[in-house]
């Protein structure tokens, strides 16, 4: 497998900047390059007419309001930029003949750049003030300019590269985001020195020496041969026995954490024994049946006790905890309870039974309150792609969409879509599969339900329309159709939610059913009519994703037929033209 290959260097003065703005260029002599194919070279990030050094001035700014400590001497100045370079092994660009130089598999290219410029603005947002693609040299790369702001605000140079863990969670979040695109890392914990830019320029264009015959020459290739075959031997071992590591540091934490649990077990053991309700029924003056260990009677009282729980004969209600037991037996306040357990049991027994009914009523809460998914942002570039192309969405609109934090994937690679209610607060979520099969998350409210509000998601007035369909795909694409440059009203695309949030529509008087024509879709539609008779119906000819796939399907047609086959390079560039303004 090609590795995904990651190269940083830290630019301290205006000569360093200066240097490496005119080497990335081609303002200077750069014997590497091919100046035929300067002008495919191509700056993706950062503007053209302002130099380096002074974006990379106004980006510091203050510095959070903390003085930036200059020196004459270079090595004790601060670092004002970190310089990336991003490339990939060449068997990756031209997997049918790594050695040929200068050239590369469009596709492939294209997919890599959009790789490297998600994990750029996902990782560092705005700090990187330039990047720019080379196709001039013998493989591809990527230069970008990272300002090294902490969360302070201030200059920062060791929150990115202080140490070998910093520098190792960079290449792994790198590798992390090439992955979906066939690009693995290198030996996770090698001892391996960390190659800067420069030395890696000088080993990728150091010539052979002509001097030598062709014996010489020979000799030397074949001993090169040798050697690489046996540094693949030895990186495949190292590889197996770094995989065998991270498992074995997995199971040592999830032993740690085990244990952990057993000693606070331990710890809680003689107050979880003094509030057993056997215990508690025979202070109370019951008797155990002899027939059902699980049951004890007093004169009043017949009881049946199951752990934590009890519950009279012939109610269907359960108590929890000796706190409860004693106050509905005595029938007394729970101080009385708590006072009559301290007396009986000792000291301690109150503290231990009100810990026990906390943690129970606590339990009781959390088992029916709404939890999100974990956000992954390292999956987040896989299940986009997939998203992408399930569904044929825009990409401004999904990405827009991420960063309200609506729609994001989770560890497991699920789309999540997030459920509002008619507040706009978060109360619910809605998981999609790698196959497209959506369903909703366990204790997502009721009232709740996915939307989004065009043309201002951020304002949470009552809208003038509301689109009902069956899912956040669906209302997603429902609202692509239907998007024009400026609307003439305020409409919210939802999907159906829970079986309470159609009451988001009932003071909206433009209603449209957009549902699916299905058996599902037929029976939500008549639900949606029972609590909305005014609604009207939009349902589709089949759903509104075919719909816009067809729509798209076409215009590609058109656009072939009138301007007859175009390069990949101009139909990216189109396709990106295309995808403008498709937010909201």
């Amino acid at each position: 497998m090609p590795y995904a290959i990651l190269r940083t260097t830290k630019l301290k003065t205006s000569g360093n900047i200066g240097g490496s703005e005119r080497h990335n260029e081609r303002s200077r002599d750069t014997p590497n390059a091919d100046p035929l194919k300067v002008t495919d070279n191509d700056r993706f990030i950062g503007t053209e007419n302002v130099g380096l050094e002074d974006i990379i001035r106004e980006r510091i700014g203050d510095n959070g309001g903390k003085k930036v400590r200059q020196s004459k001497s270079a090595q004790h100045s601060p670092v004002l930029a970190i310089e990336l370079l991003m490339t990939a092994s060449p068997k990756y660009f031209r997997p049918s003949n790594s050695g040929q130089a200068s050239y590369w598999q469009t596709d492939r290219l294209e997919i890599w750049v959009k790789q490297n410029k998600a994990w750029l603005e996902d990782t560092f947002g705005d700090k990187v003030v330039r990047a720019e693609l080379h196709l001039d040299e013998v493989t591809p790369h990527i230069h970008a300019y990272l300002v090294p702001i902490d969360d302070k605000g201030h200059l920062n140079a060791r929150y990115y590269l202080g140490g070998r863990e910093k520098l190792r969670e960079m290449q792994s979040s790198y590798a992390t985001a090439m992955q979906p695109i066939g690009l693995e890392r290198g030996i996770k914990g090698s001892r391996a020195q960390h190659e800067r830019i420069k030395n890696y320029y000088e080993s990728v264009d150091k010539l052979p020496d002509e001097s030598l015959t062709r014996e010489e020459l020979l000799s030397q290739a074949a001993d090169r041969q040798r050697q690489v075959q046996r540094r693949a031997e030895m990186e495949h071992t190292a590889r197996s026995l770094a995989v065998q590591n991270e498992a074995l540091l997995q199971e040592n934490y999830r032993l740690k954490g085990r244990l952990n649990q057993v000693e606070k077990a331990q710890e809680r053991s003689h107050e979880l024994r003094l509030i057993s309700l056997p215990e508690v029924a025979l202070k109370l003056g019951m008797e155990v049946s002899d027939f059902d260990v699980n049951r004890w009677y007093s004169s009043a009282h017949s009881i049946e006790l199951k752990g934590s729980q009890f519950r009279f004969a012939g109610e269907d209600d359960k108590g929890y905890g000796a706190v409860d037991l004693v106050m509905q037996v005595k029938e007394c306040s729970f101080q009385d309870s708590l006072l009559w357990l301290e007396r009986q049991l000792g000291t301690g027994a109150a503290r231990a039974a009100t810990i026990e009914k906390v943690n129970t009523a606590v339990a009781e809460v959390e088992a029916t309150q709404f939890v999100p998914p974990v956000q992954s942002e390292s999956a987040w570039p896989r299940v986009r792609d997939r998203l992408l192309k399930q569904t044929y969405l825009p990409s401004p609109l999904v990405d827009q969409l991420h960063e309200q934090g609506l729609m994001y994937a989770d560890a497991q690679g699920h789309a999540v879509f997030i459920e509002r209610d008619i507040a706009g607060e978060v109360a619910g979520a809605i998981q999609r599969d790698e196959l497209g099969q959506d369903e909703r998350i366990e204790n997502s409210d009721e009232g709740a339900a996915f939307y989004v509000v065009t043309p201002d998601n951020a304002l949470m007035q009552k809208p003038d329309r509301v689109v009902i369909t069956d899912s956040p795909t669906e209302a997603l694409a429902k609202l692509t159709l239907e998007r024009t440059a400026q609307p003439a009203q305020r409409t919210q695309y939802q999907s159906l939610g829970g079986s309470r949030a159609l009451e988001q529509a009932k003071g909206v008087s433009q209603v449209s059913i957009a549902l699916s024509r299905s058996e599902a879709g037929e029976r939500a539609t008549q639900e949606v009519y029972r609590v909305i008779p005014w609604a009207t119906s939009d349902l589709p000819d089949e759903s509104h994703q075919a719909q816009l796939k067809a729509e798209l399907d076409q215009l590609q047609v058109s656009m072939k037929r009138s301007q007859g086959q175009q390069t990949p390079e101009r139909e990216r560039r189109q396709r990106k033209e295309r995808d403008q303004g498709f937010g909201m």
